[in-house]
């Protein structure tokens, strides 16, 4: 039997994409074993990633660091995070993982959910990963609704769709919360700069069908701090945010 192969690009993104257009989440059940070399190669994707191992440990290499996750645990990888995984003296490790791309769960790019709820998680470079184990009553819940997202997804019964995406926010609510003071290290734009940016993204929309300058933009503030509050709010210059966005989604 061939073994499995991570397709990626010459930056190591992975090629594949997980689930659909109209349903972008997916559950794979994986064994090391079945890959080449007994381990999965260095490589990241724009979809937030979730281990749960079901068999032997899996070790996880995420930039400079190693979480190893046994059986009963989980570890959620954010977007865009290299990563490689591995086993203990190559032993045999069977594990689920679940796929999803972010827009699946807050919508809007922009949308109070995404900004408010999963931008200071998305951008937080200090928070590559979050292990999750059964520490406490919060983290035990957490894995069971993990666990019942992949019973549902392979059984496909009516509405199914709804029932995952239900408890996958569920179980987001209840992680970004209970890692909320990690993630209030994200700085955001200050107040001021955010209202002033509102204006102009305002203005944006009414002449999108337009050519417009930052010049023409000077009567809100200053085109430099406009540029640097577009910056501070979606992490570009405001001529790259459409493509950004896009790939974002």
């Amino acid at each position: 039997m061939a073994k499995r192969k991570i397709l990626v690009d010459s930056t190591r993104r992975e090629l594949e994409t997980h689930g659909t257009e109209t349903f972008p989440m997916t559950v794979n059940h994986d064994d090391l074993w079945s890959f080449e070399g007994k381990n999965v190669p260095i490589h990241w994707h724009n979809d937030l990633e979730i281990s749960l191992p079901r068999e032997g440990e899996a070790i996880y290499q995420v930039y400079q660091k190693s979480y190893r996750v046994r059986p009963g645990e989980g570890l959620l990888l954010n977007r865009n995070v290299p990563h490689s995984c591995s086993s203990p003296r190559n032993e045999r490790a069977l594990y689920s993982t679940i796929l999803v791309r972010p827009d699946f769960l807050y919508g809007d790019f922009g949308s109070d959910v995404e900004r408010n709820c999963f931008r200071p998680f998305l951008q937080n470079s200090a928070v590559p990963c979050i292990h999750l184990t059964e520490a406490d009553e919060n983290g035990k819940e957490i894995l069971q609704k993990l666990n019942q997202v992949e019973t549902v997804f392979d059984q496909k019964s009516f509405c199914y769709e709804l029932k995952i995406k239900g408890l996958l926010c569920e179980v987001f609510s209840m992680i970004l919360y209970a890692h909320r003071q990690e993630l209030t290290k994200f700085i955001p734009a200050n107040q001021q700069e955010l209202e002033r940016l509102e204006k102009m993204l305002n203005y944006l929309n009414l002449h999108f069908a337009e050519v417009i300058s930052l010049q023409e933009l000077a009567g809100f503030s200053n085109p430099s701090r406009f540029a640097s509050a577009f910056r501070k709010r979606f992490g570009c210059n405001p001529g790259e945010y459409n493509s950004l966005k896009n790939n974002r989604l």
